[in-house]
């Protein structure tokens, strides 16, 4: 309001031929006051303690810099990198350029000029009070401070400095300051640290001790803090509690993060070497928890036991990120770090070449999918018709048109990831458009595994034969919101977990009882071909047949090139779908039915074992 007012008045003055700028002779008042008051302040502190000439004038270099920059650009200006590089430009060395952002952002935190400094001076010079007047006022302050920094240099022993055109004069002037405060607030507080290497300032008294905080406490603050911004869903957050309680566990338990050195991240490592690689499965350990997972590797296979360095790598991952939250700012007064910054690279690095690089290329590690093989999974009583709905694998008359259906046929025909699929809403189905398609986006439902697997893909033409569009137009006139809600399920993380669990296992047993020929042990975990060799098999099927920046877009990849990341546009709905049926060889035999049938309505949601009885 005040704002407004002054406004207002300034255009009724100027309405009258009544001029409201300042004049020459009072922003010289202005100066010369500001330079007196703030020169005294510095001579004061600089008295006030016993340290050398160059530390006081490596801190008015310091001031005068950053008083000078709110003079040049405004109180209000923001600190740019463009101003930093044109300190390092004029021969500041960054820790310095970085000391001198810092002042600008405190002066601008504090109130850098007072209005009681303006008002004092309006009454004393007779100045109109105007938005215009006020931004001059504040400019010519801050210079003024910069120039008194400046002078208090020169001041100092054996020193030099040249000053602005008007210090001569108001050195001169003895006049009573026109800005007094009782007990005037320091505008140049003396530092407690050194500011360059070669300037030592006296030990700043000793502080208060603090309350040490437990690693475990910060690792629920940090998912706190995560989680509230949703950087962090519920298998992360599980991922980060188990990093953190076996790193607690090999500090001794209930480890303070100010205790933390060096050797307790090599008993970190020398912990998870002495695990069971496939630890906390059993009932014993999940009651007795590590110790009884240590007891259970005595006398186990040698290739059974130790963690692999992929894993350690990834608990050292979260744990860094916990004590990176719990330490904050450099200037956090709450912040909570060891004595000294804890070093992962030895325990990331592992113990020898085998361990530090690659025996296998990422394509050997997982085997794809064969024709065939799909072929045998894909001649399940599902879709040639089942004992029911709670018999999908046993012969019958009934076929269900839901996640048991659809799901195991758009993963070949997608090479999607099964948590996309699983976890679709009908909100990203547009399935009346000229080429209906899918819409992948973030969801409150569902997590996407990095940015790029945002994009638009066309509704696969089997699909559609096999009646998916009345499935969808059934599954809307039905109340529901999720595309498979019988995937959404309370007991697990993820949609894929859901998936992989209630209908893929089950299928891959069904059709390979013994496992496909590619099922081996790694360490104490049997492997075999999962949902993601569907994705090896559709890449490889279109692999020089469709161009990469199409197959990328499709299959939610970046691109193979800085060009193709940063400047090309999602490929075209039309191109996507002519590659996609380069897979529609997959799923031909799949015969057609009509009408569409949905799960009963007390089915239509995810049900755990112990209802399921209950139901029959």
């Amino acid at each position: 309001m005040a704002d407004r007012l002054n406004v207002a008045i300034e255009g009724v003055r100027m309405a009258y031929g009544q001029s409201t700028g300042m004049r020459p002779d009072q922003l010289k008042k202005v100066f010369s006051d500001a330079l007196r008051w703030q020169l005294q302040r510095i001579l004061e502190d600089q008295a006030g303690t016993t340290a050398p000439s160059d530390h006081h004038a490596s801190i008015n270099s310091l001031y005068a810099e950053a008083w000078g920059f709110l003079g040049r650009r405004g109180v209000g200006a923001q600190w740019t990198l463009d101003e930093h590089d044109r300190l390092i430009a004029a021969g500041w060395s960054p820790a310095r350029a970085k000391q001198i952002a810092d002042l600008v952002f405190e002066f601008q935190n504090n109130d850098p000029v007072s209005k009681a400094q303006i008002d004092n001076y309006v009454t004393a010079f007779g100045i109109m009070p105007t938005q215009d007047n006020v931004a001059r006022m504040g400019k010519t302050i801050c210079a003024a401070r910069a120039a008194a920094c400046r002078e208090a240099t020169a001041l100092l022993p054996d020193t030099e400095d040249e000053t602005a055109a008007w210090v001569d004069d108001a050195l001169a002037d003895d006049a009573p300051f026109a800005f007094e405060q009782i007990a005037p607030q320091r505008t140049r507080p003396a530092p407690t640290e050194p500011l360059s290497d070669d300037i030592v300032t006296p030990a700043p008294p000793p502080k208060p001790e603090r309350p040490k905080q437990r690693i475990l406490d910060a690792a629920e603050d940090c998912i706190a803090a995560y989680s509230k911004e949703g950087g962090w869903d519920t298998d992360s957050i599980k991922q980060v509690r188990t990093a953190i309680r076996l790193f607690d566990h090999a500090c001794g338990g209930d480890a303070f993060i100010e205790d933390l050195d060096q050797s307790h991240v090599r008993a970190f490592t020398t912990l998870c070497r002495a695990l069971p690689n496939r630890w906390g499965r059993t009932r014993e350990e999940q009651a007795g928890g590590i110790a009884a997972s240590l007891e259970r590797a005595n006398g186990m296979d040698p290739t059974q036991i130790g963690i692999s360095q992929v894993t350690i790598n990834k608990h050292l991952t979260w744990v860094a990120a916990v004590l990176a939250h719990a330490a904050g700012e450099e200037d956090d007064p709450k912040a909570h770090r060891p004595a000294k910054p804890l070093s992962f690279k030895v325990a990331r690095a592992g113990l020898g070449k085998s361990d530090r690089k690659q025996r296998k290329r990422d394509r050997d590690k997982r085997a794809n999918w064969t024709k065939q093989e799909v072929a045998t999974l894909l001649s399940a009583p599902i879709w040639t018709g089942c004992a029911g709905i709670g018999g999908r694998f046993k012969p019958g008359t009934d076929i269900f048109h839901d996640a048991w259906y659809w799901l195991p046929l758009m993963l070949p025909l997608y090479g999607g990831r099964s948590s996309e699929l699983a976890g679709l809403g009908l909100a990203e189905v547009f399935e009346q458009d000229p080429i209906p398609y899918f819409l992948i986006q973030y969801t409150e439902d569902r997590s996407l595994k990095n940015i790029q697997s945002i994009r638009r893909l066309p509704i696969h033409p089997e699909l559609i034969r096999l009646g998916f569009i009345d499935y969808v137009k059934a599954m809307r006139a039905a109340g529901s919101t999720m595309l498979f809600p019988e995937m959404q399920s309370p007991n697990s993380t993820t949609f894929a977990g859901t998936f992989y669990k209630s209908v893929f296992r089950p299928l891959r047993d069904w059709a390979f009882p013994e496992g496909t020929s590619w099922r081996h042990r790694v360490g104490g975990a049997w492997k075999d071909k999962d949902v993601h060799s569907f994705r090896g098999l559709a890449t490889t099927t279109m692999k020089g047949r469709v161009p990469s920046e199409v197959r990328c877009d499709i299959f939610g990849h970046e691109g193979e090139t800085e060009t193709a990341r940063t400047y090309d546009e999602e490929a075209e709905l039309s191109l996507k779908l002519d590659a996609l049926k380069l897979l529609t060889p997959l799923t031909a035999h799949i015969p057609a039915t009509r009408p569409i049938r949905l799960r009963p309505p007390e089915r239509r949601q995810h049900r755990t074992r112990a209802a399921k009885v209950r139901l029959k």
